[in-house]
């Protein structure tokens, strides 16, 4: 997956995607998932390079854990 479709697919979600401190690394946030603070990935280097395998698995291991909160964050019933 490049970074540039992770990215978007996560900002779609409602998730504020902003660059971390290294280059390349992302920092993920969504205000409106209780009890979420961050998470983060590493985008490498280059023209919208490819994440790595563990990063997009641990994104999708973080969609899937707050999967009822986004559904109502996305039908606008979030608490």
């Amino acid at each position: 997956m490049r970074c540039k479709d992770l990215v978007d697919i996560l900002q779609a979600l409602g998730f504020e995607v902003r660059n971390g401190k290294s280059a390349g690394h992302k920092v993920v946030s969504h205000s409106g998932l209780p009890g979420f603070t961050s998470a983060g990935f590493n985008c490498g280097h280059g023209d919208n390079p490819e994440v790595k395998r563990p990063y997009v698995k641990s994104m999708v291991a973080l969609l899937e854990r707050h999967e009822d909160e986004l559904r109502a964050f996305l039908k606008g019933e979030a608490k």
